[in-house]
């Protein structure tokens, strides 16, 4: 019988796939399988519905929340199981030092068990057969490193789904033990300062964010103060609607459809919902422009506007630090008598209530007639500046560490493929 084009096609590729890694094997490495390398393990649930299997547990479970609550490195996990759950259902103990990878849904996922542990049906445990052959910390970075070819192999369904058989067949590069173990000191290395940067960064948007609660409604260094409608503040402050101390004017983009290419093309910025949401306070950069003919259906509007959200993300701002162009899903804020960074935090603060006031249609908006009459805490400009001063030294501090966090991801990111791939050698 002769074979399907297509699975000659599949088996050619993997023939000829397989002929390159085989020819590119560093002297002294092995090329394995997981399948080979590693016992592969199967995750399972017990049943919620059974107290028994969950009440009073101690046996750790693991689910990709461990992953996003603590790290890649697992010690701990959010659920327990009990005993009688691992005796009575088809969930597996697995040991220390397992690599845990996700093969549904957030297919290539990697962790790292640093504790005896169960874990769901999206995860397999990959457990090294042998440690003298197979150190457990170089397995978790190859791993690490072969997840977004494993994302490319994972089957489409309603959700994507990578098989055991799939898995067991990817190959594995594995030097001596001694390499192994040096190639996994260096990116663990690597690893600590992406988590201290990281830990400097939760840090400090924790604290901005309640400086933020702070200063919005005590103020620097005042002693009496007074109710109003939103809440006590400063005595000497004044509570202001939003349309007295601001022009509040909707973005304008009058043709249909938005997307005619006759439009767009020129040198004239033009940003949409998806910029401020990622601008982080600041509108620095543009992906999309107009030319003069979409200048006459659209608004210009000036360097120094606050623009603000008011359709599906309600409430996101962020101030232009270019003259741009946007349409009237967004609104532009342009203060009259206050410090525009002032008003832009300020106005941080209102988004949860903004989005609760929104009109509920198939998309959620919110309407001038709504935003005008929001109510805006006024201190001295002198006092606008300070907060402002202080809110923007915080913010400076996240983004220098952002660009750090991406300088050491990306480093780490060229480590495991030079290291992993034999391309450069450790010394021993």
């Amino acid at each position: 019988m002769r074979r399907p084009r297509r699975l000659l096609q599949q088996s050619q590729k993997k023939f000829m796939a397989n002929k390159i890694i085989k020819q590119n094997i560093p002297e002294g490495w092995q090329l394995k399988t997981l399948g080979d390398a590693c016992h592969i393990v199967n995750g399972s649930t017990p049943k919620r519905t059974v107290s028994e299997y969950w009440e009073n547990g101690d046996i750790p479970w693991f689910t990709v929340d461990d992953i996003r609550n603590d790290g890649r490195i697992i010690k701990k996990t959010s659920q327990k199981i009990t005993e009688r759950a691992l005796k009575e259902t088809s969930v597996k103990l697995l040991p220390k030092d397992t690599v845990l990878l996700c093969c549904t849904a957030s297919v290539g996922e990697v962790a790292l068990a640093k504790v005896p542990l169960t874990t769901n049906q999206q995860f397999n445990g990959l457990v090294t057969k042998n440690e003298k052959e197979l150190f457990p910390n170089y397995l978790f970075y190859s791993a690490q490193n072969f997840g977004e070819n494993l994302k490319r192999k994972a089957g489409k369904t309603t959700i994507n789904f990578l098989s055991v058989g799939t898995l067991a067949n990817e190959w594995l590069l594995i030097p001596p033990l001694k390499e192994q173990q040096k190639i996994a000191g260096i990116l663990e290395t690597v690893d600590t300062y992406i988590e201290e940067t990281k830990a400097v960064i939760k840090a400090t948007e924790k604290l901005k964010k309640g400086l933020m609660q702070e200063l919005f409604t005590r103020g620097i260094g005042h002693t009496k103060f007074k109710q109003t409608e939103i809440g006590e503040i400063p005595e000497s402050w004044k509570l202001e609607k939003l349309s007295d101390i601001a022009e509040v004017e909707r973005g304008k983009f009058s043709h249909r459809p938005r997307n005619d290419p006759a439009f767009y093309g020129g040198d004239i910025p033009f940003i949409q919902t998806g910029d401020i949401v990622a601008s982080h306070g600041r509108v620095n950069k543009f992906t999309q422009t107009l030319n003069q003919k979409g200048l006459s259906v659209s608004r210009l509007f000036k360097k120094g506007t606050i623009v603000m959200t008011i359709a599906a993300n309600i409430g996101e701002t962020a101030i232009l630090e270019f003259d741009s162009c946007f349409p009237d899903s967004l609104v532009g804020i342009t203060p009259k008598s206050v410090n525009p960074v002032f008003l832009e935090y300020y106005l941080r603060t209102c988004k949860k209530y903004l989005d609760s006031i929104a009109t509920q249609s198939a998309q959620k908006n919110i309407n001038l007639e709504k935003l005008n009459p929001l109510l805006v805490v006024v201190p001295e400009l002198k006092e606008q500046k300070q907060i402002a001063e202080i809110l923007t030294s915080l913010d400076e501090k996240i983004k220098v560490n952002k660009k750090l966090l991406a300088k050491q991801t990306e480093l780490k990111k060229g480590l495991m493929q030079d290291l992993l791939s034999g391309v450069k050698r450790v010394n021993i």
